[in-house]
């Protein structure tokens, strides 16, 4: 995809999720280009929102937004996740 292309659809999705091209830029900024959640850096980082209220709530990697969407955007979900992760964590035994 050319660079022409990309921004055509940045603009799109933007204009979508209700925010400016400023708006977003100052996100990005505001993240130091880092997901809000797992903090890493060099993913391509995609507006995440509240499905019920449309609200944009931050810049995530794929990964961590597709993961908020598959568990339905529920607290409850996310602890339970994480009580099983850590309930079965597997404790490193090499030296």
């Amino acid at each position: 995809m050319n660079d022409c292309n990309r921004r055509y659809k940045l603009k799109d999705r933007l204009r979508n999720r209700g925010i400016t091209e400023a708006e977003f830029v100052a996100m990005v900024e505001n993240q130091k280009g880092l997901c809000a959640i797992c903090g890493r850096s060099g993913k391509k980082l995609v507006i995440d929102h509240c499905h019920k209220t449309g609200k944009v709530r931050g810049l995530l990697c794929y990964s961590c937004n597709l993961a908020i969407g598959l568990l339905n955007d529920s607290p409850e979900l996310f602890s339970a996740c994480s009580r099983y992760v850590v309930a079965h964590k597997i404790h490193n035994t090499s030296a």
